[in-house]
């Protein structure tokens, strides 16, 4: 993600790259011989947090959800390294709608990238952009461990923060996205790295 640095996107090679790094990631290389520690709520480790990239882990518990929310402006690989996720994702038909619009801006239609898609820890890393698949929702089939590459990183001072979303499936087959506060069932805990 170099060209990130700079403030340019990363180059398609610079993606392809990095997603094939990140696709040869092990629960292993990340969490040693210990299995992913899962619990009845949702850990968030930092790995990497820097000023051109983060690099964090989610350990979710089975049934367990990382509602529908966005990265506005970023590029983000992700990698489940053990279970299974199920991916909901829709993509801003408008790219004025790509940012973090306060809870009450007007909603606004989206296409679907992904229906139920299945991520497992046998697959790839999925790489998420700006407008592709950047508004998403994670639900864990069985207890899992997902590894997240950012760039660039949030910046909630400088207004590149998360925003939740519900989407809606109208009467004539379109998806329509608002702005929603965090989830009141939505809580993590923050874990201390020890690789």
């Amino acid at each position: 993600f170099g060209a990130a640095k700079d403030g340019e996107p990363p180059t398609r090679e610079e993606v392809l790259d990095l997603t094939s790094v990140v696709s040869s990631i092990t629960a292993r290389d990340m969490l040693g011989d210990a299995p992913p520690p899962c619990d009845d709520y949702i850990q968030y480790t930092d790995v990497y947090d820097g000023p051109h990239y983060t690099i964090c882990l989610f350990q979710v518990p089975k049934g367990a959800r990382l509602p529908m929310h966005n990265h506005p402006g970023m590029h983000v690989v992700s990698k489940v390294l053990s279970g299974e996720l199920s991916v909901d994702a829709y993509d801003a038909k408008d790219e004025s709608n790509a940012g973090s619009p306060p809870p009450d801006a007007p909603a606004f239609e989206v296409s679907v990238a992904r229906e139920d898609d299945a991520w497992t820890s046998e697959g790839g890393a999925h790489y998420t952009g700006p407008r592709e698949g950047n508004i998403h929702e994670f639900r864990a089939v069985t207890d899992c461990c997902v590894l997240d590459v950012l760039a660039p990183p949030y910046d909630f001072s400088g207004g590149r923060r998360c925003t939740y979303y519900e989407v809606e499936r109208r009467g004539d087959g379109s998806h329509w996205a608002s702005a929603v506060r965090c989830p009141p069932d939505y809580e993590t805990k923050g874990v201390a790295y020890a690789g």
